[in-house]
Formats: structure tokens, sequence, C-alpha cells
């Protein structure tokens, strides 16, 4: 590949405004993400034959904790996908679909392969946070699906993973009045951040 490559979803992407920062053509976003899917995502996205077959391909290689799994039959868990993907949801922004591949969904350990799409994330949320209640495990997929919540970046990002941070963004820390407290503080501050905090 070239050095100097730029993927045509970029330059699509910038086309959207002119030199001086005025929005020039709405159209050029969607034909990036239109571009940016069929030439970047379906193409590094692991393919798997049944739902059944990824969840023990993530479960078998410490991708996703079993146990909350587990609480669920493979038909309920299959019902939450079902309504994930009967949405049909469509990332209306380049950008939108850029900060979910590259920011939150789960990928290989090189990073090469997309081992989710936007649903699956959403179903493991709502499977997880639902602790076996597949009825409540319904209602958040619906919800998630049609947008009517997110949740903060640590519990949409780490959800269901095996290694993974915490699910809570906001510490209350307390510190002394020494430079010693405060240099402790800023230190474990940078540390929670690493975690998901």
């Amino acid at each position: 590949m070239e050095q100097n490559y730029i993927p045509e979803w970029v330059l699509l992407n910038n086309q959207i405004i002119d030199g001086n920062g005025a929005i020039k053509d709405l159209d050029k976003d969607k034909e990036a993400v239109k571009s940016y899917f069929l030439n970047e995502i379906n193409k590094k996205t692991q393919f798997f034959h049944s739902l059944k077959e990824k969840l023990d391909y993530l479960v078998e290689n410490d991708y996703y904790e079993e146990a909350f799994l587990k609480r669920y039959t493979l038909e309920e868990i299959q019902a939450v996908y079902d309504i994930a993907y009967k949405a049909k949801f469509r990332f209306p922004t380049y950008m939108g679909a850029f900060k979910f591949y590259n920011d939150y969904a789960l990928k290989s350990r090189d990073n090469k392969v997309f081992l989710e799409r936007y649903e699956d994330r959403l179903a493991i949320n709502a499977l997880y946070h639902a602790n076996g209640d597949i009825d409540l495990a319904k209602r958040l997929i619906t919800s998630l699906i049609a947008q009517d919540f997110t949740p903060a970046t640590p519990t949409l990002l780490n959800t269901g993973k095996k290694k993974r941070g915490e699910f809570v963004s906001c510490f209350l820390l307390e510190m002394g009045d020494s430079l010693n407290d405060i240099a402790r503080i800023s230190e474990f501050s940078m540390q929670l951040s690493k975690i998901g905090g």
C-alpha cells in the first residue's frame, strides 16, 4: 500500500465542508459511511455461521465472560440478537461509524479483525445488565438499538468482556493538603483512567 494512500471514505468525508468550513454536501457523508462499510468494516469482520458459533468462539477464546450468558438459554439470547438485527440500524454519519468501530467494537487481539458489529455490542450490554431477566433484556435492547439511551463509555465498551476495565467513569478521590498527596492522587487518577474510569 502506498505511503500517501487516503481511503475513499476519508476523501468523501472531507468533501462535506468547503474551504471556509461551511457545509457543502451532506450526501458525501452518506457516501462515506457506505464506502467505509463496504471497503473496510465488512472486509475485516469475522464471519460466523451462527450465533452459537460466534458466542462459543468468543467465550472459548477469552473474549467474553461466560457466566452472564449461562443465565439464558440460547433461544433467549437469539431473541435479543434478533431484536437488535431486525431494527436494521444504520449509522447516519461516517464519524459515528468510525468512532464505534475504532473505539468500542470488540476486535481480535492484534486489532486487525472486528469480532462484533454495533448490534452485537448492544445485545451483550442488554444481556449482561439484565442479569438473566429475559424480559428486561428485551426491553433494554429495544431501547439501546432505538438509541433512546446509550450507556456511559466504560459501560458500553467493557460490558461482557473477559479482559476489561470497569463500568464506571467517575470516581470521588479524597486527598490531604500536601504536595505528596496531590502527586499520589494525580498518579492514581491516571491509573483509573487507564482501566476505564
